[in-house]
C-alpha cells in the first residue's frame, strides 16, 4: 500500500524514463527497423545505442529530457524555451554521436517535441558555462531560432531523420569504397 508522502520524482529517474520511452517509441515509429541498446553503464555521456537492422550501422545517442519549459523573464508563467544542459566532460567533439533533446509531457507519458543535433557540432551551436553547453530552443513548430534546423516536430520524426542519417552514412561509405576499389 502507498501512503501518501510528499515525493516527487528525482532528475535521474525522469532520464531514465525518457530514455525508455524514446527507446519503445522508436521502435514503433521505424516498424521494428531501428533497435535501441542501452549501455550498463553510461559513464562516458552516451545513453542508447541505435542500430539500424538494414545498414547495420549504429549510432550512439545521449538523452536528455526536460518537462516543462522555463518561465518567461521576470514572470511565473512558463514560456517557450526548452533549457537543456550537456556536461562538458562527457562531449567528445571526435565520436560520431548524436543529442536527442526532448521536451515530454508533464505526465511523462508522450514526447512533446524533440531536438536531434550532431554532438561534434555542439560547440558551435551553443552557449557555454565553465563546465557546460547550454541549450535553449523554442518549442514552437513556427519558431526560427537557431535549432528550428534539428526540431522535429514528433518522434515518428525523430525516427525518419535516423533512418535518413543511416542510409546518408551507407551511402557516403558506398561511394568511399567505390573510390578506394577503383585506386586499387
Amino acid at each position: 500500500m502507498c501512503k501518501d508522502v510528499a515525493v516527487s520524482l528525482t532528475s535521474t529517474q525522469i532520464g531514465a524514463i525518457a530514455e525508455n520511452l524514446i527507446a519503445n517509441e522508436l521502435m514503433i515509429e521505424s516498424n521494428g527497423r531501428l533497435s535501441p541498446f542501452q549501455p550498463i553503464a553510461d559513464d562516458d555521456g552516451i545513453d542508447v545505442l541505435i542500430y539500424d537492422k538494414i545498414t547495420g550501422d549504429a549510432v550512439p545517442i545521449q538523452v536528455k529530457a526536460r518537462t516543462n519549459t522555463i518561465n518567461k523573464p521576470g514572470k511565473q508563467e512558463r514560456g517557450n524555451t526548452v533549457h537543456f544542459e550537456v556536461r562538458k566532460t562527457t562531449h567528445n567533439d571526435e565520436r560520431r554521436a548524436l543529442l536527442l533533446c526532448i521536451l515530454l509531457s508533464e505526465d511523462l507519458r508522450t514526447t512533446e517535441r524533440a531536438w536531434l543535433l550532431p554532438l561534434e557540432d555542439l560547440s558551435s551551436l551553443t552557449s557555454e558555462r565553465s563546465n557546460k553547453y547550454l541549450i535553449r530552443a523554442n518549442k514552437q513548430l513556427s519558431t526560427n531560432d537557431k535549432y528550428k534546423r534539428f526540431q522535429c516536430a514528433s518522434v515518428h520524426e525523430v525516427a525518419s531523420r535516423l533512418v535518413s542519417y543511416f542510409e546518408n552514412t551507407r551511402n557516403k561509405l558506398s561511394k568511399r569504397d567505390t573510390r578506394m576499389q577503383a585506386h586499387s
